[in-house]
């Protein structure tokens, strides 16, 4: 479905993305772990083309790119295709959640509006806020905005959705709510690749998991393979503090 050749991205001398290979497959549920500073973000942001990769060719649904050389209309296409869920959600203040999640429909992709309206109110179901499809985001949680942000995802009818860190504004109880809606649409086969520090998610959910540090893909392979048998002293080192971490928890 999507396959990235020799990914780099710097931010002035700063090289955060090194060389980066990776492929994903229909259906595939990928966690991306790593330290602060890894790179993480800044390879989903590329994906997307949130940020302009420096170099990579990037192969989706079968037409290769050159991720440093794109045209917009390219863009446009892929993000059509795509779908970016935020850590801080990135809702419109002055929009209900219903507005929220039809805008990009009506003003994107040319839906006629009694059709989005019926979209948006059948995800808002799906997501557990129909009752609160006319509320803006300041009179909803942090959980309830980022149920809002994952129906206006689904609204699209993506390929693939991106997730960065979408449960890291979130406290545990409202964590886990939306850590299960995203197991159901790992049921579902929804295509995901998620940036995450949630290590249950990661072990539990994920089909893959990718292990990054210092810009570079370290370590990567199923989840069952990459928990119980990891290979490189960085991955091991990195699974250890985080169980440490839990435990003081």
């Amino acid at each position: 479905m999507i396959e990235v050749k020799n990914l780099r991205k710097s931010f002035g001398d700063l090289e955060v993305i090194k060389g980066v290979d990776l492929n994903i497959n229909k259906g595939d549920v990928i966690s991306i772990i790593g330290p602060s500073g890894s790179g993480k973000t800044t390879l989903l942001r590329c994906m997307n083309f949130l940020e302009r990769a420096d170099a990579g060719m990037m192969t989706f649904d079968e037409k290769t790119y050159d991720m440093s050389r794109m045209h917009r209309q390219d863009i446009l296409a892929i993000r059509k295709k795509t779908a970016f869920v935020f850590q801080n959600y990135n809702l419109f203040f002055n929009k209900t959640a219903l507005e929220n999640v039809t805008e990009g429909l009506i003003v994107g992709r040319g839906v006629s509006k009694a059709k989005a309206l019926d979209i948006g109110r059948a995800l808002l179901k799906r997501v557990g806020l129909e009752d609160r499809q006319d509320y803006y985001p300041s009179e909803l949680s942090g959980g309830q905005q980022q149920r809002v942000a994952i129906a206006r995802a689904l609204a699209a009818e993506p390929e693939i959705i991106y997730f960065d860190e979408p449960t890291s504004a979130l406290d545990p109880e409202l964590t886990q709510g939306i850590l299960t809606l995203m197991r159901e649409m790992a049921n579902d086969g929804m295509t995901m690749l998620v940036v995450t520090h949630e290590m249950s998610f990661a072990r539990n959910v994920s089909n893959k998991v990718w292990f990054m540090d210092g810009g570079v893909m370290v370590e990567s392979g199923s989840a069952k393979e990459f928990f119980e048998h990891p290979k490189d002293s960085r991955t091991k080192a990195f699974l250890q503090m985080t169980e440490e971490e839990s435990a003081k928890e």
